[in-house]
């Protein structure tokens, strides 16, 4: 079954109220457009969990290409979103896309077309600024599209990332938060032990991730290169909140790993996009999270 031309049906779940009753309708949709006209937006963790289970994956590819050449890199990074649209579940766009070819072409030509993918889209923005300044981007990057923005804890809640929240709220958006950089350098800030009130050392990255829990963040980015980290930051924050994980393959990264340590989703950029044929270089991530 279908509704109009962007919409397949099966399995999600709606309601509609009459005159005496009240009934329940199980459907599944597929839409970029579809949300839009009939007047509600379907949360990021909603699209890319369809996403994932439509195409088979929990790989997000980052699309974080460079040239001094806009045109090229603009056309680049269309070729690749399209070549592997079917073997993904998102698309993440850090500052490379955006500073070189700005915001407005970003939106029009890269988050447009993942959308007509039904392909959700984060803002790798980091934003880790004063409340008006976070607030102003963060609303800045949804209302260009964007599904979801990641950000820093280190700023703080009050005047730090509570303007992100309400941007995300106010417009059913996700934030998601750092809480290990999957650089070998992130050892250095994330794992230095911080003094509690109550005297006793804990670990940054856990402080970060005690924070995601308590903020109600969507999610969490934890380097593939931490195992260990991955694993820690599971037990910290349950079984429900999804842990984002890059540093796959040209950072050393095994994705294999990351998936046993508990990350839900993984993140790979430059082992797709400069591959040759990114498509069987996607497909190659696909495989350890099929099975």
């Amino acid at each position: 079954m279908s509704v109009g031309a962007d919409v397949s049906v099966r399995g999600w779940g709606a309601y509609f109220c009459g005159a005496n009753m009240l009934l329940m309708v199980r459907v599944t949709f597929f839409p970029s457009h579809a949300e839009v006209r009939w007047g509600f937006r379907v949360s990021f963790e909603d699209r890319i969990l369809r996403a994932a289970d439509k195409n088979g994956t929990r790989t997000i590819l980052a699309l974080d290409l460079e040239d001094a050449n806009a045109s090229r890199l603009l056309k680049r990074s269309r070729e690749v979103l399209q070549s592997v649209q079917g073997l993904i579940c998102g698309v993440k766009i850090n500052r490379q896309l955006v500073m070189a070819l700005g915001l407005r072409a970003v939106a029009d030509s890269i988050v447009k077309l993942a959308n007509d993918f039904s392909l959700p889209t984060i803002m790798d923005a980091k934003l880790n600024d004063v409340g008006h300044t976070n607030g102003f981007m963060a609303r800045t990057y949804f209302d260009m599209g964007f599904d979801a923005v990641i950000a820093s804890p280190i700023a703080g809640w009050e005047n730090g990332l509570d303007t992100v929240f309400e941007a995300a709220n106010s417009r059913k958006r996700s934030v998601i938060l750092l809480t290990y950089m999957s650089n070998p350098g992130a050892e250095t800030f994330y794992s230095l032990m911080a003094q509690q009130p109550d005297g006793h050392g804990k670990p940054v990255f856990e402080i970060l991730t005690d924070l995601a829990v308590e903020w109600k963040a969507q999610g969490v980015i934890v380097g593939a290169t931490q195992p260990r980290v991955i694993s820690r930051v599971r037990q910290l924050a349950g079984p429900n909140l999804p842990i984002y994980s890059p540093g796959v393959g040209a950072q050393g990264g095994d994705p294999k790993a990351a998936l046993e340590a508990g990350s839900t989703y993984l993140i790979v950029g430059r082992s797709i996009y400069n591959s040759s044929d990114p498509a069987k270089a996607a497909m190659e991530f696909r495989r350890p999270i099929a099975t």
